[in-house]
């Protein structure tokens, strides 16, 4: 397959002398004007662009800059009369990859045309195999999302089968998370709202590593026992690392029980340190656990739930938060 060759230059001499040296091997576009070989570019795919560094109305620098934003892997080599350092420094420098002084020599020239053709035939090569590597890691990515949201999904189911208050808590967590997340008025895309949703639901998948007789406890925690209960954020992180669609939502999971004034676990983390995400699922999560039945007391009612989350506004939670939940969550009683 033949070449594409960009010629631009304002002398007729010049254009003429490229025209009759490459017409046999290459299909040439030959231009006077900047304007035009831009134009030109936008219709037809090019190799290499030989520029004229002096032209009246855009120097080669400039044109190299404007063809680079159209097609980045054109080979082009600046055409000058002034071969300096400079010059030669400043043409690498906007992306060409050499160039020839006037008068110039044939065998320089074809040289030249036949480098750019096979840099840019290589690079072509390169796109097509970094295209074809996105698909495959693309697919054995979501293969691999697939099985291990499975298995996540079956831990849920073994965690449930070791506290029960764990399956209705997740998705009840998610639900009010939701209804925050909405009143915050952040623009999120929908998609974003249903990563988030799942991350919710998960938020205590690490549980899975705590004992049994912890979770169902029903009088108050010992000192050792609380320790290993602190130990669940961590753990469902180790979890759901290996997700990659989930990176950036990990930090919910590892930070919903920070404090806003720096008193929680497992970093103690504060203020807006904490990362949004996991400041509305901090007071979801101690909402609904206090709208919830317990082995160890019985469910607030809404009103009590509400007057501890604004009693923790600042101190367990952020009081901006705290404000969109009573207000949403109020809002839900008048509507349910």
């Amino acid at each position: 397959m033949k070449g594409n060759i960009l010629i631009v230059d304002d002398e007729f001499g010049v254009r003429e002398s490229f025209r009759m040296i490459l017409k046999d091997e290459y299909n040439l576009f030959i231009h006077s004007e900047p304007g035009e070989a831009l134009r030109t570019i936008k219709k037809n795919r090019i190799d290499v662009a030989l520029l004229d560094i002096r032209m009246p109305k855009m120097n080669g620098i400039e044109l190299l800059g404007e063809i680079k934003k159209i097609d980045h892997d054109i080979q082009a080599v600046i055409i000058t009369g002034y071969a300096t350092l400079d010059t030669a420094v400043k043409a690498m420098r906007f992306g060409a990859f050499d160039y020839l002084t006037k008068p110039f020599d044939r065998n320089k020239l074809e040289e030249l045309v036949k480098e750019g053709i096979k840099r840019r035939r290589r690079r072509d090569r390169e796109k097509k195999e970094l295209k074809r590597l996105e698909i495959i890691k693309k697919d054995v990515n979501e293969r691999l999302e697939k099985i291990y949201s499975s298995t996540v999904e079956s831990l849920m189911v073994a965690l449930e089968a070791k506290d029960s208050y764990t399956s209705s808590h997740s998705e009840g967590v998610a639900e009010y998370a939701i209804l925050i997340l909405d009143g915050l008025n952040l623009n999120l895309s929908s998609e974003f709202g249903e990563i988030f949703r799942y991350v919710c639901t998960l938020h205590d998948i690490g549980k899975i590593g705590v004992s049994e007789q912890i979770l169902r406890k029903k009088g108050k925690l010992n000192k050792r026992e609380w320790e290993e209960i602190k130990k669940h954020p961590e753990i469902g992180v180790s979890i759901l690392q290996p997700i990659e669609f989930l990176e950036k939502f990990i930090p919910m999971v590892l930070y919903h029980h920070e404090h806003f004034d720096g008193g929680g676990y497992p970093e103690g983390k504060k203020g807006e340190d904490i990362p949004l995400w996991a400041r509305v699922l901090a007071v979801a999560d101690s909402y609904h656990a206090m709208r919830s039945d317990r082995p160890y007391r019985l469910a607030m009612s809404e009103e009590d739930a509400l007057e501890e989350l604004k009693a923790g506004a600042g101190t367990q939670f952020d009081p901006e938060v705290v404000k969109v939940a009573v207000r949403v969550l109020k809002k839900k009683k008048r509507t349910s």
